[in-house]
C-alpha cells in the first residue's frame, strides 16, 4: 500500500453528501510554518449529477506557484492515462519521501 495513502481522509463533507467521490483541500505545512502550501483534490459523482463527465481537479500549490493537473475519462485511452498519470505521481511522490527522509536523517544531529 502506498506511503501516502494513510493521509487520504475518507469522511469528507462533500463525500458524506453524496456530490462528490472525493472533495478535500489540505494545507500542506505545519501551522505556523510557511504560508499557504496547500493540495486540492476533486472527482465528482457522475451518478449523482447525472454527467457524463465528472470535474475532475488535482491543484498542488506552494506559497508562490499552482500547479493543475488534468485528468480525463472519456475514452478508455484516456483513463488508462490519467490512471497511469496518478500512479506514477503517487511513486515519484513516495521515491521523493524515501530520499527526503534519508537526507533528513543524516542531519538529524543539527538543530
Amino acid at each position: 500500500m502506498s506511503y501516502l495513502l494513510q493521509y487520504v481522509r475518507r469522511d469528507s463533507a462533500a463525500r458524506r453528501a453524496g456530490s462528490a467521490r472525493i472533495d478535500e483541500y489540505s494545507r500542506l505545512n505545519r501551522p505556523g510554518l510557511y504560508g499557504d502550501a496547500f493540495v486540492r483534490v476533486l472527482v465528482e459523482d457522475a451518478t449523482v449529477k447525472r454527467r457524463r463527465e465528472p470535474r475532475i481537479e488535482l491543484q498542488i500549490a506552494d506559497c508562490c506557484n499552482t500547479i493543475n493537473l488534468e485528468f480525463h475519462l472519456q475514452t478508455a485511452v484516456l483513463r488508462e492515462n490519467s490512471l497511469y498519470k496518478i500512479d506514477t505521481l503517487l511513486g515519484v511522490l513516495q521515491r521523493f519521501r524515501h530520499a527526503l527522509a534519508e537526507e533528513a536523517a543524516l542531519r538529524s544531529d543539527d538543530t
